[in-house]
């Protein structure tokens, strides 16, 4: 994967979610299509039906109804998905229910998909993304968890995987 590629990170905004909720085999496609590209490491998969089901029994996500997932479910998979490497499960639906708060489902996901967008792309060019004035503005966390997020990604694309690659023992 080039540096290119990375620094296009892109999500799917909430009007790019499907408006019918989902089988679990549908969901894990959509996130293996966006995500993918980005994240994959080695052959683990990006989410696996037992993660959604373990996230769904500790009621970190809503259950399904009649087997499908709704749209703000695979919303929350989406972010999911994306933190994980770097914050626990509890720290993301924190983060992510401080932001419904703020803002409702389609705001705070959509800000969510560009704040990381933003984020990933000023750590690909190296520069810094502007920060909000208020650090008790919610804003101010989504901007602080985006880059944190973005600076692993670009730490583990450009040195680690390299590095690691190089060091396999036979």
């Amino acid at each position: 994967m080039n540096r290119k590629t990375l620094a296009d990170f892109k999500l799917p905004h909430w009007n790019d979610l499907p408006v019918v909720p989902l089988y679990l085999d549908q969901v894990l496609f959509l996130l293996d299509e966006w995500l993918e590209p980005y994240l994959k490491q080695d052959d683990k998969p990006i989410m696996t039906k037992t993660m959604i089901n373990n996230y769904v029994k500790h009621k970190f996500i809503p259950a399904p109804v009649k087997k499908k997932y709704d749209r703000l479910t695979v919303a929350y998979l989406f972010i999911i998905a994306v933190l994980k490497p770097v914050y626990t499960i509890e720290e993301i639906i924190t983060f992510t229910q401080l932001a419904l708060d703020f803002s409702g489902e389609e705001a705070a996901y959509d800000q969510f998909c560009d704040n990381i967008e933003s984020a990933v792309t000023h750590a690909f060019h190296q520069t810094s993304m502007p920060k909000p004035k208020d650090p008790k503005d919610p804003r101010h966390l989504s901007w602080c968890v985006c880059n944190a997020f973005a600076c692993q990604l670009y730490s583990r694309k450009i040195y680690l995987d390299h590095a690691i690659a190089e060091k396999k023992l036979p």
